[in-house]
């Protein structure tokens, strides 16, 4: 088999989204003629702040090397939250509680720590990935960030060694969301997009999760040749999502599972809820939240809507967050809100979708998400200020579900097919067998 080898900070058991992206494409790489091998951090020195072990499973038959790290974040969310653990960031800043004593923790990690507060383990990587190379004669390599920092273990790889490079970006770089939380001063954001665009140019492919993020990368460095940019989206598990059946309620029940920050207009969701009550005052709602949500978001909900029941199931396991997904009569999403917004595609998108249920999704319209979501047959994407659109649709739902006629979608779409893990596996493998053929 051909070789390659990932280098992830994110890796089983970390949980969460942004983990399985890798493990999968790792999973079922051998199936297509790659044998992958991992380079990660070691969980005990590891900063993430979840962690799933039944994911280990997956990748049993993986080769893994985990290596030590010297990183701040354990004590950086201690500062910033009192627990070593809790406040360890995961896809953003908390812009709404903050303290002096926050401001200036975010200033040191924004401007000591660049590209990211993970940087140390590059050092950490390159040295164990230079011995892997060198041992097994491996000449594909691919570094997946965030965090970021991983693409400069590949950037010293390329510049020591003779190997072809793969770039993967799941989220944006140097203007990412949440970077003027960070409070980063004019050079170090000019440090910080150097070592971007240098990424970018010594890379032989540039992969992203997206068509319209793989664009924004294209636009902000146009001398770049826009050959090297792609996009593989992130997938579903067709495989569990096959095994799994739905439990019914005796509620209609909204669901939410992944991340959710003060960035995402969650509020708008509780307004459509609001409304949908005031029309139907004696509905059988209930709203279940799974993920990481912090608990003043929790506390929103409940005050707003009192005479409902709010489930907090809290972190759970992936297979958990799948059943959950196929349980909900209609799952619920709402998409930061950002410069460059129509980029954004949740982790969990791809699996809402492969379930049937019928999806509500508060961002905008003219986005990637939408675009995905169009698709569908019962589907609504809308702005965050569209309340009485969101409410008709959570009415109409419910009217279906009283009457016993719920409505699914359309999962039978070769574009929602061709999403399945190894379906993008396989649109990975012949991206490396290109790799391999560039001069």
């Amino acid at each position: 088999m051909n070789k390659v080898l990932i280098i992830t900070y994110y890796w089983p058991p970390s949980g969460g989204s942004g983990v399985q992206r890798w493990m999968y494409f790792a999973k079922y790489l051998s199936l297509y003629g790659y044998k992958p091998y991992v380079i990660t951090v070691d969980e005990q020195y590891a900063s993430y702040p979840n962690t799933d072990s039944n994911l280990l499973k997956h990748v049993e038959h993986v080769t893994v090397y985990k290596t030590k790290t010297f990183e701040p974040l354990k004590l950086y969310s201690y500062l910033t939250s009192g627990d070593s653990k809790s406040g360890i960031p995961q896809g953003g800043v908390n812009n709404k509680e903050n303290s002096p004593l926050k401001t200036i923790a975010n200033f040191i990690r924004g401007n000591c720590f660049i590209p990211d507060a993970r940087k140390n383990w590059s050092k950490f990587a390159f040295k164990k990935a230079k011995e892997i190379i060198e041992q097994e004669d491996i000449h594909n390599v691919i570094t997946t960030g965030p965090p970021h920092s991983s693409h400069l273990v590949g950037l010293k790889l390329k510049s020591k060694l003779n190997i072809k490079w793969i770039a993967d970006l799941r989220d944006p770089w140097s203007n990412v969301y949440f970077i003027n939380d960070l409070h980063r001063m004019s050079w170090a954001q000019e440090y910080d997009k150097r070592l971007e665009y240098n990424v970018l140019k010594k890379s032989d492919i540039n992969l992203t999760v997206g068509i319209r993020l793989k664009e924004l990368l294209k636009n902000l460095y146009p001398d770049i040749n826009e050959e090297k940019f792609r996009h593989i989206y992130n997938g579903f598990d067709s495989e569990i999502m096959d095994s799994i059946k739905p439990v019914k309620s005796n509620h209609f029940e909204l669901t939410f599972i992944g991340l959710l920050t003060e960035s995402q207009p969650y509020d708008s969701v509780i307004k459509a809820v609001r409304l949908t009550l005031n029309s139907i005052p004696n509905a059988r709602l209930k709203i279940c939240l799974a993920g990481r949500i912090s608990d003043r978001i929790k506390t929103h909900f409940r005050e707003k809507l009192p005479e409902i029941e709010i489930i907090d199931k809290g972190y759970v396991t992936h297979k958990t967050a799948l059943q959950l997904m196929h349980n909900s009569n209609c799952l619920f999403n709402c998409l930061a809100i950002m410069e460059n917004d129509d980029i954004l595609i949740s982790g969990k998108q791809m699996e809402y979708v492969s379930t049937g249920n019928p999806i509500l999704c508060f961002g905008n319209t003219k986005g990637e998400s939408a675009m995905i979501l169009n698709r569908l047959k019962h589907s609504c994407m809308v702005d965050q200020s569209e309340i009485k659109q969101a409410s008709n649709f959570i009415i109409n739902l419910y009217n279906n579900w009283l009457n016993d006629t719920p409505i699914y979608n359309n999962v039978d779409d070769p574009f929602i097919t061709s999403k399945s893990r190894k379906a993008t596996t396989q649109q990975l493998s012949l991206l490396l067998d290109e790799l391999s053929n560039l001069d």
